[in-house]
């Protein structure tokens, strides 16, 4: 005699269904996160952390503490024997559902490494380095014109000089831009998902502080100076004359994004106007000072150096502002971010495929 138990007892009862018995979201909410997981294809987890339905370590706790335990009570039972007795127990299960044994074999095989970023820690330690790279650079130019040669002292300046290319300023101030950039395509994702209107904005800023890094290691504006400066007979002022181009640039970012950091919210759009007026302070403002100096006195004296280091520190802290404005966006006004990087054995999907 073969008696059938009830295949909904041997279901893998959903993440969802455990938040909304939990009184932790609302059914309403879960089905909001199910839609939005039709289109996008994303783990319902991540949905409802990122849209601030539930606290990511709240969905952990689930999954470490009640559906795993749950799933491996699934597998006790499906090989429970009714102690002993000859009756045999036949299961009819769901073919809509996993089988328990891959979904607990993937849970519990994947690893996290999880890294936490803090709006303020983080605006400290680039403060920090910004302030470090300027006094450095201000000891090593010292060194030269002040002080007798000694082994390292042309070497130093030629690391540290935060007037010069291809030096540990530049590769910071570049990874700076490609930080930014990344923050801004990770807002792009999670507005895209949430469908929020102005969603390409942000895709644009990315493409832009993208195209900034870029500059930043090949230095392209500085290029522009010699054909701008023969064209136009430029002097004083003017003598860097890429500053020209440098103009028209902001000009265009204003009118093609002055509207949507309007619509922003009052701290972020504050944050954006303060990091973006700093910025350009030190990339033109300061650079048309520069070139007035040079054009009429000399880049070999420490005046020099003192009007590019404000220069470069103010472009510095331009981006240190401006990161920390998207960090503090995404802290406030998207939750749960959650990016994972997964390796793929090739061999494996080859199989699959």
């Amino acid at each position: 005699m073969i008696r059938k138990i009830d295949a909904q007892s041997f279901e893998l009862k959903p993440l969802g269904m455990y938040l909304v018995e939990a009184e932790l979201i609302t059914p309403d909410e879960l089905d909001t996160a199910l839609k939005i997981q039709k289109l996008s294809g994303e783990q319902l987890g991540k949905i409802l952390a990122m849209h601030g339905f539930v606290r990511q370590q709240t969905i952990e706790y689930f999954m470490s503490n009640v559906v795993l335990p749950g799933r491996r009570k699934i597998l006790k039972n499906q090989s429970y024997s009714d102690n002993g007795n000859s009756d045999r127990i036949s299961v009819i299960e769901p073919t809509s559902y996993i089988k328990p044994v891959d979904a607990i074999a993937a849970l519990q095989s994947s690893h996290k490494l999880k890294v936490y970023l803090s709006a303020n820690k983080t605006l400290k330690f680039l403060l920090g380095v910004v302030l470090c790279l300027a006094i450095i650079s201000l000891l090593a130019n010292y060194n030269v014109y002040y002080l007798p040669d000694f082994p390292g002292r042309d070497i130093s300046r030629i690391l540290f000089d935060l007037n010069s290319e291809d030096n540990i300023p530049t590769i910071y101030s570049g990874g700076a831009l490609l930080f930014c950039s990344i923050l801004l395509q990770i807002i792009f994702q999670a507005q895209r998902l949430a469908k929020n209107k102005d969603v390409w904005a942000w895709r644009g800023l990315s493409i832009v502080f993208a195209g900034l890094f870029l500059d930043e290691l090949i230095g392209l504006h500085e290029r522009l100076t010699t054909p701008l400066r023969g064209t136009f007979n430029t002097s004083g002022f003017l003598y860097y004359a890429w500053v020209i181009a440098g103009a028209i640039f902001v000009l265009l970012f204003l009118l093609v994004f002055g509207r949507f950091v309007a619509t922003l919210p009052g701290k972020t759009r504050r944050l954006f106007f303060i990091a973006g007026t700093i910025y350009v302070a030190g990339a033109i403002a300061t650079e048309l000072v520069s070139g007035y100096y040079e054009y009429y006195y000399t880049p070999s004296s420490m005046v020099y150096v003192f009007i590019t280091t404000i220069e470069e520190v103010l472009e510095m802290l331009g981006i240190v502002i401006f990161i920390y404005a998207l960090l503090s966006y995404i802290s406030c006004n998207i939750k749960g971010i959650d990016i994972g990087i997964h390796i793929i054995d090739s061999r494996k999907q080859d199989q699959r495929t």
